[in-house]
């Protein structure tokens, strides 16, 4: 294949000279326009209503999901106390503390979860109360 030159681009057939001017100019159809009409506005409380609540919702679950994960702490720090054959007062002071926080989440499967650590935590602190109870009667 031979090269003879550069050559710019070659002109579409029926290509008109830039300086061409066609028989009329650009208009707009005025017949059959409409007129614009405003968009409806968006609903601006309903939707900060919406965000309010959802950031609500998301650190009312960051709450319950700490005081769970606290009660689970201490219920660790009761067990390792009692395996070692003494009492960690502070540990079932602070369970009793976590159980009084409780408040649903919204989120049934997690409420579900949260519901289950309770009442371990509950059986736990009655455990310790009864065995206190008999420890003390035993005494008399």
């Amino acid at each position: 294949m031979k090269i003879d030159g550069v050559r710019g681009p070659a002109p579409a057939n029926g290509a008109r000279r830039a300086g061409a001017v066609s028989g009329e100019g650009f208009t707009l159809p005025t017949d059959s326009a409409k007129p614009a009409t405003a968009a409806a506005p968006v609903s601006a409380p309903s939707a900060l209503g919406a965000l309010l609540s959802l950031q609500m919702d998301e650190g009312r679950r960051k709450r319950q999901t700490r005081r769970a994960a606290l009660s689970l702490d201490a219920m660790d720090k009761l067990q390792a106390a009692l395996l070692s054959g003494g009492e960690d007062a502070h540990a079932l002071a602070e369970l009793r503390a976590q159980l009084d926080g409780r408040e649903p989440t919204g989120d049934r499967d997690l409420d579900d979860v949260l519901r289950e650590i309770d009442v371990r935590a509950a059986v736990e602190i009655a455990r310790r109360a009864k065995d206190k109870a008999s420890a003390g009667a035993g005494r008399a």
